[in-house]
C-alpha cells in the first residue's frame, strides 16, 4: 500500500506580503485552503505544516493537523530551496519510524487547487516514471522564442533566429504555478542539495488556478476570482 506524505511550507517572514500565509483569504488563514483540500482528497498519511512560526503552528493544530515538530530556524530564511525543506521532513520522519513512498509538496498559497487536482496529479505520478517528479505548470500563453529579456529600458529576443517563425511553430513555454509539485521520497530524502535541476513530467492547470501569489496585486487578482465563482477543472489534463 502507497504511503504519502504531503508537507505544505507555512514559513511566517514572507517579505512581499507580510504574514501572507495567515492572512484571510475568503474567510480563513490562506493556507488552509491547500490543508483542505489535501485533507479531503483522503491522500494522505501525514499532512504535515512545516512552520517556524507560532501563529501558524496555532492555526494548523486548530484545522485539526498540529504539526509533529517545528521547522529548524535555519531553514525558514529567504534563500532556502523549498526541496530543501521536504527532504528535511522527511529525514525528521525518517528518524521517528514513519517512512513514505510519495511526498506531495503543497505550496500554502495555492489557494485554488482542489482534492480532485491533487489525486489526478497523484495518480499521474504513480502510474508513471517515478524518477520524474510531477509539477504543476502553467502554459504562458507565449512560445519561449518570442520572450523577451530587458536590459535597462532595452528589450532582447531570447532566440533572435526563429523570433519571426509562425507562433504554432514555435516552443510552448511553461512556467512553475507555485501549486504542488509530486515526488519519489526514497529519492528526496536523499536530496542533498534542493538547487539541483531536476526533470520534471508536468501537470498543466487552468491559469486561474495556477496563480503564485508573490505580490498584493497577485492576491487582489486571486480575491476577484475568488469572488467570481470561477470551478476549477478536475479533468485529467495529461
Amino acid at each position: 500500500m502507497t504511503r504519502r506524505l504531503a508537507v505544505i511550507p507555512a514559513r511566517g517572514g514572507s517579505k512581499r506580503i507580510p504574514r501572507k500565509n495567515l492572512r484571510d483569504f475568503a474567510g480563513r488563514p490562506a493556507f488552509t485552503h491547500i490543508l483542505g483540500a489535501a485533507a479531503q482528497s483522503e491522500l494522505f498519511d501525514i499532512i504535515h505544516v512545516s512552520t517556524d512560526d507560532a501563529g501558524i503552528n496555532q492555526a494548523a493544530a486548530l484545522a485539526g493537523f498540529p504539526p509533529g515538530f517545528e521547522r529548524d530556524a535555519s531553514l525558514a530564511d529567504d534563500h532556502t530551496p523549498i526541496r530543501s525543506v521536504v527532504s528535511w521532513t522527511l529525514r525528521q520522519y525518517a528518524e521517528r519510524g514513519e517512512t513514505f513512498d510519495t511526498v506531495a509538496l503543497l505550496y500554502a498559497t495555492a489557494v485554488f487547487v482542489t482534492p480532485e487536482i491533487l489525486a489526478n496529479a497523484c495518480e499521474t505520478f504513480e502510474s508513471g516514471d517515478r524518477s520524474k517528479p510531477v509539477l504543476g505548470v502553467v502554459d504562458i500563453g507565449t512560445p519561449l522564442e518570442k520572450l523577451f529579456t530587458r536590459n535597462d529600458d532595452t528589450l532582447k529576443s531570447v532566440d533572435s533566429v526563429r523570433f519571426g517563425n509562425r507562433t504554432q511553430d514555435l516552443t510552448p513555454a511553461f512556467r512553475d504555478a507555485g501549486a504542488f509539485g509530486i515526488f519519489d521520497a526514497p529519492r528526496l530524502l536523499n536530496d542533498t542539495d534542493g538547487t539541483t535541476a531536476l526533470e520534471f513530467r508536468a501537470y498543466p492547470l487552468d491559469p486561474w488556478v495556477g496563480i503564485d501569489i508573490d505580490t498584493e496585486d497577485d492576491w487582489a487578482f486571486a480575491e476577484r476570482l475568488h469572488a467570481g465563482g470561477q470551478e476549477p477543472s478536475t479533468k485529467d489534463e495529461q
